[in-house]
């Protein structure tokens, strides 16, 4: 145990350390009921902005997200199965690779430790698809019909997309939106209308204004 807390108040492990007790502190929270587990609903919005997309492109960041499952899987839930990974991957990989403590030796192995620590989430996180799923299929949205929205992701296809419309009391949803097929897309910031709910649970088909 004491070797475990020398590791982890090393220089090189502090911050994945403390990053590491912030999530233990969110889940324990959360649990007790202190915290508002709004954060942990399926329909968080997920988009990435195009203009802070570190690789290019504009829908490069949707799809880097549905790559990692964040269009299913609410954030909170991904960075906490993230840290975790990248803590245990240091801990255990500065201690038996870098005894010395080398710091340039720490960051590479950091390097490798958040592309495997990113792979191993996919991978844990694809099985509670599903059940996010199940549970967005047992929400009762309130009718947004009829009623005009905004698209927040970087675009809406047929396949893919979010929007965020208000219910009767002026409250926002943020929904799951589709263009009709040979539609163009829409982009972030577009204003459009619900002009239906289609069979799958909890997805409305937009048209632009």
């Amino acid at each position: 145990m004491s070797e475990l807390l020398e590791e982890a108040l090393q220089f090189y492990n502090l911050p994945l350390s403390v990053s590491f007790g912030l999530v233990v502190i969110y889940w324990l929270l959360a649990v007790i009921g202190v915290l508002d587990t709004d954060a942990l609903e399926p329909d968080v919005d997920l988009d990435i902005d195009s203009d802070t997309d570190l690789i290019g492109g504009p829908a490069m960041g949707t799809g880097l997200g549905r790559f990692f499952n964040l269009g299913d899987i609410p954030i909170v839930v991904f960075l906490s199965v993230l840290v975790s990974l990248l803590w245990a991957g240091a801990i255990l990989g500065n201690h038996y690779l870098n005894p010395s403590g080398s710091y340039l030796l720490a960051f590479g192995l950091f390097a490798v430790n958040l592309v495997v620590s990113l792979m191993l989430t996919k991978l844990l996180t694809t099985p509670l698809k599903p059940v996010m799923r199940a549970l967005r299929a047992g929400e009762k949205h309130r009718p947004v019909v009829g009623r005009s929205c905004i698209i927040k992701t970087n675009e809406v296809t047929e396949s893919f997309g979010q929007a965020e419309a208000e219910d009767k009391s002026g409250n926002p949803l943020l929904i799951h939106v589709r263009v009709s097929p040979g539609q163009e897309p829409l982009a972030k910031g577009d204003e459009a209308i619900v002009i239906e709910r289609l069979e799958e649970d909890q997805v409305y088909l937009v048209r632009k204004i």
